[in-house]
């Protein structure tokens, strides 16, 4: 499967952002096709706004060897040996009589929206916000039926955006899509992250949430390497307006929710990363 590396720390500044893209498949193709004036390039995440000095960019980029997720989880420390995020743990709220006993975990670019430094004209947000010491303009186009889809899942789940984004440029979007700030439990960002192996990775026991009732939806699973049995992996978009992923999610989720452990359903899915990983 494909599987997008906008978890990458090494893009480290503005000249990443016309780097092009790795990899390609038919939905990089169809948003190229209805944006022609647009050239290759990764989303905010994917570069300005996914830094750290820690893994600078490399001056030769092009005999860099392309990212595979499953040679990254397979040579992931021990968890063990990760420290967590100290702010993340003290602001998670606790969970309560009134929310849903099931945990629902959002990625955001190219899983519910797909942004872009380069112009789309028929984007339908746009904001602007500065990565240093620049002012750039980010263009926002939504994935089909993520607000309805949004609106499904908080009847049955608590839910959760985790992103590896910095926050200054994320929230803007997260505030997009729930504006008055009813949908989304908490927000966890950039700083909520831990950089392994130069990417950074999503910790689940940061929330302090019952993991068998606990799922994640995320176009890029090896962002949470340690909690593959949670995750339901969807395909990356990136503009293809044909894309029906999260109306089909609503019915399946709304039966999962159900399970005594989501786990035990969750590994029995053909597109499962874990089962993916034991078969490469």
């Amino acid at each position: 499967p494909t599987s997008s590396n906008k978890s990458s720390a090494g893009n480290s500044g503005p000249q990443s952002i016309h780097h092009t893209p790795t990899s390609s498949s038919s939905n990089n193709q169809s948003y190229y096709t209805r944006y022609p004036n647009t050239s290759p390039m990764f989303s905010p995440e994917h570069c300005v706004f996914g830094y750290s000095a820690a893994s600078p960019l490399s001056e030769d980029e092009e005999n860099e060897e392309v990212f595979s997720p499953f040679t990254f989880i397979k040579n992931i420390p021990n968890r063990s040996q990760q420290s967590r995020p100290v702010s993340a743990v003290r602001d998670i709220p606790p969970k309560t009589r009134s929310t849903p006993a099931a945990t629902l975990v959002l990625d955001l670019d190219e899983t519910l929206v797909f942004s872009s430094l380069n112009v789309i004209h028929d984007a339908e947000y746009t904001f602007n916000t500065r990565f240093q010491d620049h002012k750039y303009k980010v263009y926002v186009i939504l994935r089909p039926y993520v607000k309805e889809f949004l609106q499904a899942m908080t009847k049955h789940f608590e839910m959760f955006v985790y992103t590896s984004a910095k926050k200054e440029y994320a929230e803007k979007i997260v505030d997009i899509l729930d504006p008055n700030k009813k949908l989304f439990r908490h927000r966890l960002y950039q700083d909520d992250c831990a950089c392994v192996l130069g990417h950074y990775i999503k910790d689940l026991t940061i929330l302090e949430r019952d993991l068998s009732k606990t799922v994640i939806l995320d176009n890029a699973p090896h962002t949470f390497p340690y909690h593959l049995m949670n995750m339901i992996p969807i395909k990356s978009w990136i503009g293809n307006q044909e894309d029906s992923e999260l109306q089909k999610l609503i019915p399946y989720m709304e039966k999962l929710v159900r399970a005594d452990d989501i786990r035990n359903v969750l590994k029995k899915r053909t597109d499962h990363f874990h089962r993916l990983l034991s078969e490469d």
